[in-house]
């Protein structure tokens, strides 16, 4: 009978430490199993979501400097329905960062309406074919 109580005891505080280790997992962001895109611009951060086949949705921003697309993700919340809100940071300190970032290889819409497009430069691996090398003969 002994056996049973201390047992049952131990199974307790297990369970009790489980519980509380996966409350504290839960309530990181990015811990949730769903990619931490703060930091990123709200549109590249809703295509990361999406290819996890989530859906990021708009939680509010503050500042107006920036277009909504353009914002940074200042931070993230899933609510317990499992949607994913994006809080936006539009400030000039949001738009001095994009800036340090640099392009990103897409097309950028400036204040001004126009759309800037950057080539991004691919750097040949040595030895592959194209890369001003022959191709190695199979076998």
């Amino acid at each position: 009978m002994k056996k049973l109580v201390v047992m049952s005891g131990g199974l307790v505080a297990i369970g009790s430490v489980a519980l509380v280790s996966a409350g504290i997992a839960m309530s990181q962001p990015g811990g949730s199993g769903y990619a931490n895109v703060v930091g990123e611009p709200y549109n590249k951060a809703l295509q990361l979501l999406k290819a996890q086949g989530l859906k990021g949705y708009f939680g509010g921003s503050f500042g107006s400097v920036l277009s909504q697309a353009n914002c940074l993700v200042d931070s993230q919340k899933m609510t317990s329905s499992g949607r994913i809100l994006l809080m936006l940071d539009c400030s000039q300190s949001a738009a001095d960062a994009l800036e340090e970032m640099g392009p990103a290889g897409g097309p950028r819409v400036g204040g001004n309406g126009v759309t800037t497009v950057t080539p991004t430069p691919v750097v040949p691996i040595q030895g592959a074919p194209g890369a001003g090398a022959p191709a190695a003969p199979p076998g």
